[in-house]
């Protein structure tokens, strides 16, 4: 079925319904065109009483009919009064309830007298009215009668018949009255006509009026609207009246509010009239013709001071005070010349006038803001204002600003013909300004608003000078009189030149005088001449220098003050001076780095690059059109999206599609199995370039190993070789296009926190609590009060509690300081990275890797803002998904074809989010077929990559950094990378904590260390404590695992950690302070696990070797040991301690498993004698003893002198162990002191670059290798030589001298083949014989043998045996091989170049 024409059905709706059948003869036509033109209805006379459908619509005809003024076939007053009778017959005969036309919609209702609300009905003009509910936002269009109305005729008639209509009376002059012309458009809002009838009922003065309420759009600023009725009594055929009715004005509705019933309608009026606008023109032309003149003259003024006077070509202010003049000026003149001109002219030159008006407005307007800025710097802010080029710069806004908007404004056709209207909407004045219809938004948003930003910004610099005045006045005021007055007239001066006059025009409302004000002060603008308003702000300038004197004068005691002409004389000059400096200072040129220089095609080398590089093979032209083929397809079916990023020029300025310049490589080196360590590796391997526009994709992409033979590119060539990498290692990586945040883009660091510095998090373990033994000793009761624990809890509370909010605040302000300004080019800076998707290499979940740091996120993370395609080496997705909530929503299920739009068919990537149904549906045999067969035609395999294998040699792998060194700033941290070996302390890596986030404070720094032979790995220094501590690798020559100390001097804090099991003695940790000394063991057969050594004061002064030529003396020793399970435990010591000065031995013996306490000893030791000398014996009170179970164990009493004497023993041993303990820390300062001062590094032998003995004896042995092939290739054995030796020399051989040269070889050679052979037999059975002699030698002495005799036979025979059958192989070898090589070489002897010529008559 074809489409109907669109104007074919426009004529077809409008044919009406009365139209005379085509069917009708002629005659029958012309008869009723003749009766219809006699009739002439629009007299009203015809259809004066007739209201049926054919009389509504013959009337309705004069609508438009009568529009034309003058026309003699109309008559108004009976059309007027013919829609009145038409009301009243609704309401008093009708019998239909709605009435529905095009021009008329009625409704005709019985409303009760008694009701008990008010009635709402709606008055949409295209629909019929109905009563409603009070909803306001549903029935913008509505009226509201109140009870009231009703209740006053319920006496007289219980039921009244309402009629409400709705008149369309068109642009013609029915219902339009004397009040509005014709000639300048309806004034009747929407040509509609809103009628209420009760019929002859005549409804005046009603207490509660009813509510009319009118929507429209918003009217323009010299239009005003009225609520009128329609007043039968004005004038021969009535007029609109607004007697009895107001009007409530709302933004987009307004509400009249009448006391009666009748025709209502809300007419346009405007505001101003002739008279008033006159007078207004009158007075801006007069004052816009004085001020011209006064403009003139300061032009002029200041041209002839600019060649006179030095000062007017460097000082500023005067030059902005010609530019304000200037626009001024013009403005002014645009003012006469679209005022004298009206709309004379043709359409062009209208918008011209209009346009150019327009912007010396606007000029003005910016102006009047830069003056305002000018006195800022020089009132407020009076120093450090100096800005290089600073009047060109104010003229770029001053004049540029306004032509840019100009110039949108015009591309939008809004300058056009522009009426001003009296109240009785007749044009006053016509100018070329903005349409009046068509730009009202541009009217109030490029002028209206544009002012209203210039005068506040005027207004406040205005108000901030003021308080300067006055308060410099008030400090003043004893010293010169009339100082307020003079503040005044400057602040006078001053609005005038910034234009806060022009603010009068928002009080033009409160009345007509207000106008008069704003015309007279903006036309006489700019009046004063250049000098008096520079002297008002000079004014200014002067009190606010005098106040800084008079304070410096204060500080330095300064008694005498000099005359005020001559300090006012200095402080002019001293503000030009400061200029001047601060001029002069500017004009320095200070050094600055230059930046490096952006990775460019012209620094590539391309003419060593391969073919493959310059050119495309046919495959890859063909992927090009592809390509090019989607991005047609995608652009038209996206446009809204950006381009996409597929084939970009490589290094030869050659075309590559993305996917082919991925090359998956597997490293050779361990290290780079990991995605972390790839990642490293590429962070810090590149130097990174920013984009050269950060808002678009690089309209290249280099190979990777370019990339790695100079160190640089951009964020897509980060990602390309690291995506390269990880495909080769396993993983299932892809490169992404799409936006990143600034930090991502620009690799700040700044607001992140170091790895380095996050602790990982202990995993604390609970431990297992043994179960309650079932006999313990109670703990002693608590006898502190608990009112003073309750106390300290609080107070501890409080403590805490205070802490914890020093601690907010202390956050709250380094927040507020590292709170980032907000990125004007958030959400669309462009950034590539790496997408890393879960399942291959047993990776648990999809994450993303930022090639720029190396850093891992989770694809929820907030600084990948969206993504518009990734690719890897098969395949291009283009997300179709919304990235309003970043990337945090996506799915990343790239079989799916909703989500992702592939290029190429056959992708690896199944559909992992198949339905069941859908999944069903593949079953069947038939379409998996033709699927497989359409697959077959539209596939294509990717080609393969076009970039050469990817290497990185060993040197480039371990320097790693660009240079060998990179340093990274993190928050309130700084790490520096090192290469290996470029420091002579093998310093590798250093990362310095800083306190404050401006990296000033030093907290502490780590150092970590490779290649180092004393084994150092990690150095921390806390620069708070002072407290140094060193990590070492095993290896270290006195074990050393860790060492902390706060200095390398003797005897003083430090703790030594070693590795146990490198150490005989089983030490794995000493701590030592001044006075004491801890040693902690593990893995000894005495089981000893702890020693504590109390020194006393040392007699003699400390020095170096203090421990062995001074000890110091020990007072106490305590050592533990632990559980011995072969002894029981009242036998088995648990401490032991030493008091030496006191020549005591304490015991205490470990514990039973079923006691609670355990034994306890201690011996008492006496060295005096008797009084003849000799030793006193053994007494009980020596030894005191405390045994848990005294019956099952009885000692006899020589076991107390024998284990005394034994810890005698174990003391003397003890003290001797701490002696060498001291000894041995001296030994490993002296050692660390001697590393740290030498710092040797190790390098492996397999280095023969830095290894210079393993390079010497390389050399050594490539020197020996030489020589000898050398001596082989001169020293080759001739087979003839020693019979060629035999003939005379110089001889030439014969036939019968070569035959017997043959022989003579054969022969020798079989001999020797013979005698090795003999040889080879002889000793196996020499080696035999021996074997049976021994043999026979055993079977002999075998009685008498010991078992190493026997031990030394068996070994005897066992290598015999071997040797033997060595020999038999060797001699079986030898004969299968002879034969071999006799043949061997008679077929060398015939091939002979010396004897081939003589032998060939013998072949």
């Amino acid at each position: 079925m074809k489409r109907l024409d669109s104007s074919a059905i426009t004529a077809f709706k409008l044919v009406p319904s009365n139209f005379p059948s085509p069917f009708c003869d002629t005659d029958q036509k012309n008869s009723a065109t003749i009766h219809e033109e006699s009739r002439q209805p629009c007299k009203g006379l015809i259809n004066a009483n007739r209201f049926d459908d054919f009389g509504l619509k013959d009337t309705a005809k004069c609508f438009s009919e009568c529009a034309r003024s003058g026309n003699e076939s109309c008559n108004l007053g009976n059309l007027q009064r013919y829609w009145l009778n038409y009301e009243i017959h609704l309401a008093e005969k009708s019998l239909t309830e709605t009435v529905n036309m095009g021009f008329l919609t009625a409704l005709v209702k019985n409303i009760s007298t008694s009701i008990s609300e008010d009635l709402h009905f709606s008055l949409t003009p295209s629909q019929v009215p109905k009563q409603v509910t009070e909803d306001e936002h549903r029935h913008p269009d509505r009226v509201r009668l109140p009870r009231s109305l009703f209740e006053s005729l319920q006496g007289s008639r219980p039921m009244v018949r309402l009629a409400i209509t709705i008149l369309d009376v068109g642009s013609g002059n029915v219902f339009k009255g004397p009040r509005l012309s014709l000639e300048d458009g309806s004034n009747v809002l929407n040509n509609h006509v809103v009628g209420l009838s009760l019929g002859h009922i005549n409804v005046t003065g009603l207490a509660e009026p009813l509510e009319i309420t009118f929507s429209h759009q918003h009217q323009p600023p010299n239009v005003t609207l009225s609520c009128v009725f329609w007043d039968v009594t004005k004038g021969s055929s009535g007029d609109w009246s607004s007697k009895g009715c107001s009007t409530e004005f709302g933004g987009n509705r307004t509400t009249c509010r009448c006391d009666h019933l009748t025709f209502f309608a809300l007419l346009l009026r405007p505001v101003l009239d002739q008279v008033t606008v006159k007078a207004l023109t009158r007075i801006s032309q007069a004052g816009c013709g004085t001020s011209m003149i006064f403009l003139a003259f300061t032009i002029v003024l200041y041209a002839v001071l600019r060649f006179s006077r030095q000062r007017f070509k460097f000082e500023d202010a005067p030059k902005i005070h010609v530019a304000l003049s200037v626009s001024l000026f013009l403005l002014n003149l645009a003012f006469f010349i679209n005022v004298g001109h009206g709309l004379k002219g043709s359409d062009a030159a209208c918008w011209a006038r209009g346009a150019v008006f327009h912007y010396f407005l606007l000029c003005a307007f910016t102006w009047m803001g830069l003056e305002a800025f000018h006195l800022y710097l020089l009132v407020i802010k009076v120093f450090n204002t100096y800005i290089g080029h600073y009047f060109l710069k104010l003229s770029l806004v001053g004049w540029g600003l306004p032509a840019l908007i100009v110039i949108g404004t015009g591309s939008a056709n809004s300058y056009g013909p522009y009426a001003i209207r009296d109240k009785k909407n007749t044009t006053t004045l016509e100018l070329c300004w903005f349409c009046e219809k068509t730009a009202t938004s541009a009217l109030y948003i490029t002028v209206h608003g544009y002012f209203l930003i210039t005068f506040l910004f005027s207004a406040v610099v205005l108000g901030l000078v003021a308080l300067k005045i006055f308060t410099l006045s008030s400090a003043t005021a004893g010293k010169e009189k009339g100082q307020h007055w003079k503040g005044v007239l400057t602040l006078l001066g001053l609005s005038s030149l910034v234009g806060v006059t022009w603010g009068l025009a928002i009080l033009t409302p409160l009345g007509l005088s207000t106008t008069y004000v704003f015309a007279l002060f903006t036309s006489l603008q700019e009046t004063s001449s250049p000098d008096s308003q520079r002297h008002a702000r000079m004014e200014v300038l002067k009190e606010k220098v005098e106040e800084e004197e008079e304070a410096e004068r204060a500080e330095r005691g300064e008694k005498m003050m000099r005359p005020m002409e001559v300090r006012k004389e200095e402080t002019i000059m001293t503000q030009e001076m400061l200029r001047d400096l601060e001029r002069k200072l500017s004009k320095i040129e200070v050094s600055i780095p230059e930046k490096p220089s952006t990775f460019t095609k012209d620094a590539i080398d391309i003419s060593k690059l391969p073919l493959s590089y310059q050119s495309n093979t046919p495959k890859e032209e063909h992927l090009l059109q592809v390509a090019d083929n989607f991005s047609r397809q995608y652009s038209h079916l996206c446009p809204d999206r950006v381009p996409l990023f597929l084939h970009p020029v490589n290094e030869c300025e050659v075309p590559k599609f993305v996917s082919t310049t991925i090359r998956p490589t597997l490293m050779p080196y361990p290290e780079l199995y990991n995605w972390d360590t790839c990642a490293q590796f590429v962070s810090d391997f590149l130097y990174a370039v920013p984009l050269p526009d950060p808002l678009k994709p690089p309209s290249y992409l280099y190979s990777s190993t370019t990339v790695l033979k100079y160190q640089k590119g951009n964020c897509f060539d980060f990602s390309t070789l690291l995506c390269s990498m990880l495909i080769g290692a396993g993983y299932d990586a892809y490169c992404v296009y799409g936006y990143g945040s600034q930090d991502l883009c620009h690799m700040d660091l700044t607001r992140e926190v170091c790895p380095l510095t996050v602790k990982p998090k202990e995993m604390v373990k609970e431990e297992e609590k043994a179960p309650p033994k079932k006999y313990a000793v109670k703990p002693p009761r608590d006898l502190t009060s608990r009112f003073e624990q309750e106390q300290e809890i609080k107070r501890q509370e409080a403590i805490k509690a205070e802490e914890e909010r020093r601690l907010k605040q202390e956050e709250e302000r380094l927040v507020e300081q590292e709170s980032a300004k907000t990125d004007p080019l958030h959400g669309l800076r462009v950034h590539s990275w790496v997408l890393v998707l879960s399942g291959k290499r047993e990776v648990p979940e999809s994450f993303f890797i930022d090639p720029f740091t190396g850093r891992s996120y989770s694809t929820q993370d907030d600084h990948f803002l969206g993504i518009e395609s990734l690719w890897n080496h098969k395949n291009y997705w283009v997300n179709m998904q919304d990235c309003w909530n970043c990337c945090k929503d996506l799915v990343f299920d790239l079989g799916d074809p909703v989500r992702w739009e592939y290029l190429l068919l056959g992708t690896d990537k199944p559909l992992l989010s198949l339905t069941e149904e859908e999944d069903d549906g593949t079953n069947d045999d038939d379409d998996v077929e033709n699927l497989g067969k359409e697959d077959e035609d539209k596939s294509f395999d990717m080609p393969c990559s076009w970039v050469e294998q990817i290497e990185i040699s060993p040197e480039a792998f371990e320097t790693r950094c660009p240079n060998g060194k990179k340093v990274i700033q993190y928050k309130r941290a700084k790490l520096e990378k090192w290469a290996p070996y470029l420091n002579n302390n093998g310093l590798v890596c250093r990362l310095t904590t800083y306190e404050d986030l401006e990296c000033t404070k030093t907290l502490e720094i780590k150092e970590w260390f490779q290649n180092r032979e004393d084994m150092l790995e990690l150095k921390h220094i806390n620069k708070v404590t002072g407290l140094n501590i060193d990590y070492f690798k095993p290896g270290h020559p006195q074990a050393l695992r860790v060492h902390s100390y706060t200095s390398m001097q003797p005897e003083m804090d430090r703790v030594m950690e070693f590795y146990e099991t490198a150490r005989v003695d089983g030490l794995i940790k000493r701590e030592e302070t001044p006075r004491t000394m801890t040693e902690y063991y593990q893995g000894r057969p005495d089981l000893l696990s702890y020693r504590h050594v109390n020194f006393g004061p040392r007699i003699k002064k400390l020095a170096l070797n203090s421990a062995e030529s001074n000890p110091r003396p020990v007072v106490k020793i305590t050592e533990r040991f632990f559980r011995n399970p072969a002894k029981p435990a009242d036998e088995d010591v648990a401490e032991r301690v030493f008091l030496i000065l006191d020549e005591r031995i304490q015991l205490r013996y470990h514990c039973r498993e079923d006691r609670i306490t355990a034994s306890k000893r201690e011996f008492l030791w006496r060295t005096e004698g008797d009084s003849k000398g000799n030793k006193i014996i053994m007494t009980p009170d020596m030894c005191l003893s405390f045994e848990v179970e005294p019956m099952e164990h009885t000692k006899k009493l020589l076991y107390q002198p024998e284990a005394m004497m034994k810890l005698k023993n174990e003391e003397k041993l003890s003290r001797h162990q701490a002696w060498e303990s001291e000894l041995e820390v001296l030994e490993i300062l002296k050692l660390r002191e001697e590393e740290e001062a030498a710092h040797a590094l190790t390098i492996s032998i397999y280095d023969t670059k830095r290894n210079e003995k393993s390079k010497e004896y390389r050399e050594a042995m490539e020197r020996v290798m030489h020589e000898e092939h050398l001596w082989q290739v001169e020293a080759q054995l001739d087979y003839l030589a020693p019979f060629l030796a035999q003939l005379p020399p110089g001889e030439k051989l014969t036939r019968w001298q070569a035959v017997r040269l043959k022989d003579e070889c054969l022969s020798d050679f079989k001999q020797r083949l013979i005698d090795k052979a003999n040889l080879i037999q002889a000793r196996f059975e020499k080696e035999t014989q021996e074997l049976q002699k021994q043999q026979q030698w055993y079977q002999e002495n075998q009685v008498t043998l010991t078992p190493e005799d026997e031990d030394l036979y068996l070994s005897y025979c066992s290598q015999a045996m071997f040797r033997i059958r060595i020999l038999e192989q060797r001699l079986n070898r030898h004969k299968e091989l002879a034969p071999l090589k006799y043949l061997a070489l008679e077929e060398k002897l015939y091939k002979d170049p010396r004897l081939v010529e003589l032998l060939k008559v013998f072949v």
